[in-house]
């Protein structure tokens, strides 16, 4: 899996969709903090979120 994938992965999973532009601007920093990673911690954590 490579990172991009990871990160959808672990971001749509952990975080839900609203409307508004703070939940928005959450899943934006979130989604830095994770490309921030490498892959080898992504699929860790990937494991302990989703399995």
């Amino acid at each position: 899996m490579d990172k991009d994938h990871l990160i959808d992965l672990i971001s749509n999973s952990l975080l839900y969709e609203k409307e508004d532009s703070e939940s928005d601007k959450n899943l934006c920093d979130f989604k830095n903090y994770l490309n921030r990673l490498n892959p080898d911690q992504l699929r860790t954590m990937s494991k302990e979120f989703i399995l």
